[in-house]
């Protein structure tokens, strides 16, 4: 018998589910995709923030969340970069799949940013809510209200700080 070691982070579906309701906690805000992209990554590898510089008032509410170091883990994590380039396909593919959909509002995205439809909304509500454990939930508030408003003008400091870069 062989067995197959599941990656959510490599999983389409799994980065809709992520996707979706990272910009449910983000109904106020359209953020840049980027933004996006980095907030699902850390959403898909939480120990991996144990590498990012944080402000103390950040790294205080981080410490709350009570995440696993990455040296402490079953599984060994490759460099943040590298796995975030790792991720980019499928990242990509799910929220083309999203616009496809109608749950991601295309005009919204043709002016740089990105936002649930009314659609979306409902349907992330509806179907995706309820898969979210009390412990991602801590995750999603700290992603989208701490992490993600690094720099909140400019990309550039999120970047520096996490070390996560991506064209989109």
């Amino acid at each position: 018998m062989k067995t197959r070691i599941w990656y959510p982070q490599l999983d389409v579906y799994d980065a809709v589910r992520r996707i979706g309701v990272l910009l449910f906690e983000w109904q106020e805000k359209a953020p840049v995709l980027e933004r996006l992209y980095i907030a699902d990554f850390y959403l898909s590898n939480p120990p991996l923030l144990h590498r990012v510089s944080m402000p103390e008032d950040i790294r205080t509410e981080f410490r709350k969340l009570a995440l696993p170091r990455p040296e402490k883990m079953f599984l060994s994590y490759p460099a943040a970069p590298l796995l975030f380039h790792k991720m980019e396909p499928i990242q990509k593919q799910a929220v083309q799949a999203m616009i496809g959909k109608g749950v991601i509002d295309a005009e919204v995205v043709k002016g740089g940013r990105v936002k649930l439809s009314p659609f979306g909304a409902d349907f992330v509500s509806e179907s995706l809510r309820s898969s979210i454990t009390e412990n991602e939930q801590g995750l999603l508030t700290f992603l989208v209200g701490l992490i993600s408003d690094l720099g909140r003008e400019d990309t550039r400091e999120l970047r520096r700080r996490t070390g996560l870069r991506r064209m989109t």
